[in-house]
């Protein structure tokens, strides 16, 4: 079996590195901030909803079915999958996602508003149209990567809680990462570093461009309402916590330095679920988070070799609903078999070479 050095302990890192060391592999995650940049900003909404490359629904569909055979096995794994309802909206087509569901044999149904109604009594005025996604889940991102975290250090990884400075190449390969104060010798590198991933790979004269984009939650605290499942309306994207409160979810396009430009947003999405959900008029904003959000330049996964023999790297947007099946490929990867659902999503293809605008 095989060194390995996973920088980054997000929860792709943290993930990759409990299936490597699942595998027997000499597992060392660094990371100076266990938990991640990017993911405690997550939303968290697991789902295979969105059709615009089927390649990349049929991964998210192969995550969740791995996800739901892990909370079916252990129940203390933090996530719940009650469903969601979709709502009609300007980058939601509706009718492309019932054909995507359709076509991967996931759950779903067409809702009128009175459907709407009787499955979440507390939706204010239900559109006329709206879509069941029957076994969408969610759960807490904090909760959710401390789970693979501790996990990976359960099956035996290290952790080292420094930031790797520099990718060690000797000849044709990697040999290991440079921290502050050590040395950590490993036959493979995979870097699941977030927004840092292009940084780090410049250093290694490697272009991996990146078009990363800020994203806000906001926590809420407990009102009257009741809901149960993931609620995606036109105003707000939100699913309640099992305290009673919300966590609202959305871009944020705004400058992430601006004083006061965070707390503006969080009362703009606190106004829009108390306009959208019945018995959260006394709820109040208690907890803000803003993260920058790794994003491949074109908007699709980047996982797999690039620049010298041994170095992996892993970035993608929806990390929480991908993490058990990235999880999966790349330790089968590093283990020596090719994953063909892979194939599309190389690191090294031109758009993120910066070859095409």
């Amino acid at each position: 079996m095989s060194e390995i050095a996973v920088v980054g302990a997000g929860v792709l890192g943290s993930a990759i590195a409990w299936r490597l060391a699942q595998a027997g592999h000499a597992v060392t995650l660094v990371d100076p901030a266990p938990g991640g940049q990017a993911s405690p900003g997550s939303f968290a909404w697991l789902n295979a909803s969105f059709a615009e490359d089927a390649v990349y629904n049929r991964l998210r569909h192969d995550s969740l079915e791995l996800w739901e055979a892990m909370k079916a096995s252990d129940p203390s794994v933090p996530v719940d999958f009650p469903g969601a309802i979709l709502f009609e909206q300007d980058h939601f087509d509706l009718d492309a996602i019932e054909t995507s569901q359709a076509t991967l044999g996931r759950p779903h149904a067409r809702l009128d508003g009175a459907s709407v109604t009787a499955r979440e009594p507390a939706v204010k005025a239900a559109p006329g149209d709206a879509l069941l996604m029957g076994a969408d889940g969610y759960g807490d991102p904090v909760e959710i990567t401390r789970w693979f975290l501790d996990a990976a250090l359960a099956t035996g990884a290290e952790l080292v809680t420094e930031a790797a400075q520099t990718i060690r190449v000797s000849g044709s390969r990697v040999s290991g990462v440079v921290t502050a104060t050590r040395e950590i010798v490993a036959d493979h590198v995979v870097i699941a570093a977030g927004v840092d991933i292009g940084s780090m790979l410049s250093k290694l004269g490697l272009t991996f461009a990146m078009d990363n984009q800020p994203g806000l939650l906001a926590k809420t605290s407990a009102g009257a309402a009741q809901t149960g499942m993931m609620l995606a309306t036109p105003g707000v994207h939100c699913w309640q916590r099992p305290d009673g409160g919300f966590l609202i979810g959305a871009s944020f396009g705004g400058d992430t330095e601006a004083v006061n430009a965070a707390e503006r947003k969080a009362a703009s999405v606190l106004g829009a679920l108390k306009q959208t959900i019945e018995g959260t008029e006394t709820c109040e904003v208690e907890d803000i988070t803003v993260r920058v959000r790794p994003m491949p330049a074109d908007g699709r996964p980047a996982i797999g070799p690039l620049g010298p023999e041994g170095l992996y790297v892993v970035c993608t947007h929806s990390g929480m609903t991908l993490a058990p099946v990235i999880a999966e490929m790349v330790s089968s990867e590093i283990g020596g078999t090719t994953d063909p659902r892979l194939e599309p999503y190389r690191p090294d293809r031109a758009a993120l070479r910066g070859d095409v605008a």
